[in-house]
Formats: C-alpha cells, structure tokens, sequence
C-alpha cells in the first residue's frame, strides 16, 4: 500500500511540473514578443521625426552597392584577361627498338603458327563443312572397299580404300587437287591478259607530251593459299617420312621389365615408333577383320573378331617375335 502511494504522488508531481514549464514557457515568449513590438514603433517615430536620415542611409545604400558591382565587373575582367596556365605536356611512350633478329624470329614463329601440316580431310572440312562426303561398301574378292564421293559444281570426285578415312582422303586430295589447277589456269590466263592489255596501253600521250602509264587492276585474292599451304606441308613431311619429336623422346631404348602392364599395341608403338598397321576386312572366315604390321622387313599378321582385336593379336606376335615375351603365357599365370 505504501509503495502505490509514492507511486501516485510522483505521478501527480511530475504532472504539476510539467504544467509550470510550460506556463513558465509560455509568458516568456509573450514578454519577448511585447518587447519587439514596443521597439518597432520606436523605430518607425524616429524615421517620422527625422527624414534626412532615411534618405542619406538609403543613398549611402546605393552607393555601397553600386561600388561593389563596379568591384565585381573588374575582378571577372582580370580574370579573363589572366592567361590559363599551361597543361603538361604528355609524353608519348617511345616503341622499344626492335633488333633485326628479334623481328625475324617473331615472323618465323608467325608463320609456323599460320602454316601447320593439316591433310587434305581436313582441308576439306575446314573449307566446305557443308558438304557432305559419302560412303559405300563394296564386295571386292575377299576384301570391302570402301568408297568415298563428294559432289561440288555437278562434279563427282571418288576415292576407294580399306579404310574408311582413307577414303575420304583419296577424295578431298582429288578435289582439292583439281581445285588447284583450276586457280592455276585462271591466273596464268589473267596474267597473259593483263600483259597483252599492258603492252597495247602502257603509254597514253596527253596534249603536253608527258606520258602516263596505265596500271592493271588489282585482282581480288579469294583463293585459300593458307589452306594449302598447309596441305603442301603435310604432304612434304608424308614424303619425307619425317617423325616427330614427341615419337623419337617417348621411344624406349631398353624393353621394359614389366611388359605385362603395357597395351601391346602401345608397347609396340613405343619400341617400334612410326610403325602402321594395315587393316581388311576377310569375307569368308569367322574372323572377319586382318591386321598386319611391318618391322625389319618382317610382317605379322593376325585376325580378330573386331579391328582392335586382330591389331593387338599382331602386335603380341612382333612381341614375340623380337623380344621373346609372351602375352598369352602371362596371361595364363
């Protein structure tokens, strides 16, 4: 009971003095506003009773501002008549001097970017990936053959090997070859005529006596010698019989102590580098597929349910042969 009456009383203290601040607040802000008034017309009976004051405080005024404008118009004179300062000059970055032989080795490594061996498959497709190329298989004694026909411009080029790819190669190296003497012709036939155009019209004579020269029109180079370029590349190296630097570093000069953990193929690839595999198809066996590989003058050959299988049998009888290891043993064990 005590508690709630101390609770009541401060409540209703608070309240009382709340109250006073706010009258207290109040006539405050009357007796400011009584006292602003009072000196207004202080003011105002002053002005009445002397006007020469108000005029020469009006006109002292005018004259203030008038001087300041007159300040003002000069100092944004001077301004324009101020020369802007000077931007900094920038300096261009100099090219570094490039050596002669830095630029030809920068062109060489150009080139060889440019210029890679591709074959005339790929030629073909990166030309005219539209095209398609077509596929039969022929029955020809015990063997299939496979032929490959393209149809550009209402002509038909044809290329038929035991191979499917083969094929396909034979065919776009057909194309791609009369595609070539075609060009020929047309700029062999151009030049004699720009010749002939040249000799008949290589001086004009104008009414001075000077004489002016007729220059051919420069004709347009649609023709993709990029593309040959690189066929003419792959080809040299297939003539050649070149082998590549990664083949000559991953062969192995001793036979491995654990040839069983190798693919035959791959262990005969990495013994024997460059070495191909001849495939055909064998009509009248169980077997229907025949490989053979080639090496000092031996062949092996072996036959197999699918073309995988009659190159590893082949590749396990060279094995065999040259280094005395046989897969089927190991096998068996």
């Amino acid at each position: 009971m005590f508690i709630a009456h101390c609770q009541t009383f401060f409540h209703t203290f608070c309240l009382l003095l709340i109250r006073i601040i706010s009258y207290s607040w109040l006539a405050v802000e009357f007796v400011c506003s009584k006292s602003t008034s009072q000196q207004r017309a202080h003011n105002m009976s002053v002005t009445e009773s002397n006007p020469t004051n108000s005029n020469i405080k009006t006109q002292s005024s005018e004259v203030e501002s008038s001087l300041n404008l007159n300040i003002v118009k000069l100092e944004s004179n001077q301004s324009i008549e101020e020369p802007k300062p000077a931007m900094p000059e920038v300096k261009q970055s100099l090219r570094r001097k490039m050596f002669k032989k830095e630029q030809k080795k920068r062109f060489n490594a150009r080139i060889r970017r440019l210029i890679c061996p591709k074959s005339p498959l790929k030629v073909f497709s990166e030309l005219y990936s539209d095209v398609p190329i077509k596929l039969e298989a022929q029955m020809r004694g015990n063997f299939v053959i496979f032929i490959a026909s393209i149809m550009i411009d209402d002509q038909l080029y044809t290329g038929d090997h035991v191979s499917k790819t083969q094929a396909k190669e034979i065919a776009c190296e057909k194309f791609l070859r009369k595609m070539l003497s075609n060009e020929i012709c047309q700029t062999s036939r151009a030049c004699s005529e720009e010749v002939a155009s040249t000799a008949e019209n290589s001086k004009e004579v104008d009414g001075t006596g000077n004489t002016n020269s007729v220059k051919p029109k420069e004709s347009s180079q649609d023709f993709p010698w990029l593309h040959f370029n690189s066929l003419a590349m792959h080809n040299l190296l297939s003539n050649w019989n070149l082998k590549s630097v990664s083949t000559q570093i991953s062969a192995m000069k001793k036979f491995p102590a654990n040839p069983e953990k190798y693919h035959p193929v791959d262990l005969l690839y990495q013994m024997s580098p460059g070495i191909k595999f001849n495939e055909a198809y064998v009509l009248n066996s169980r077997l229907h597929f025949e490989a053979s590989c080639e090496i000092n003058g031996v062949t092996f050959k072996s036959q197999g349910a699918t073309k995988k299988e009659a190159k590893r049998e082949s590749a396990i009888a060279a094995i065999k042969h040259f280094w005395s290891f046989d897969y089927h043993s190991s096998e068996k064990k």
